[in-house]
């Protein structure tokens, strides 16, 4: 639909409307907003649950993830074993005292949970954490 301005019936209105506009960009600013807290988790391992736990501070603690396909991650960058030993070797030459937390799928082989652990021991390693589903 045409509109039309004061001065004259024939000259047209050179204004653009921005209405929609805006009602498009909100509308996916609140998609994104939902959107982004699901894909922070994007790690699909299902802990085993546990009788104790301790909460642990998460600021200087690298967290190695091992899913049910077998996949290794190291804070959510997909690695090997042998660059997870190296990359943890030069993080305790830096920090003696540095922390690991190991998350393994309950599906996942003891074996190969077994073999993580030794690598990050080959490493020098000293504060490591297995985690766990904490009791309801």
């Amino acid at each position: 639909m045409k509109r039309y301005s004061q001065r004259g019936m024939y000259n047209a209105v050179a204004e653009i409307n921005i209405i929609p506009l805006m009602d498009l960009v909100f509308n996916l600013l609140i998609v994104f907003m939902l959107a982004t807290p699901l894909l922070e988790n994007s790690a699909n391992i299902k802990l085993p649950a546990v009788s104790s736990s301790v909460p642990l501070d998460s600021k200087d603690i690298t967290t190695v993830n091992l899913d049910a396909r077998g996949i290794l991650t190291l804070d959510k960058k997909p690695v090997t074993l042998s660059q997870l030993e190296t990359l943890m070797r030069t993080a305790v030459q830096k920090d003696p005292q540095h922390a690991v937390a190991v998350r393994g799928d309950e599906k996942v082989p003891y074996g190969k949970f077994v073999e993580i652990v030794d690598h990050l021991k080959q490493a020098g390693v000293t504060r490591l954490g297995i985690m766990g589903t904490p009791p309801k």
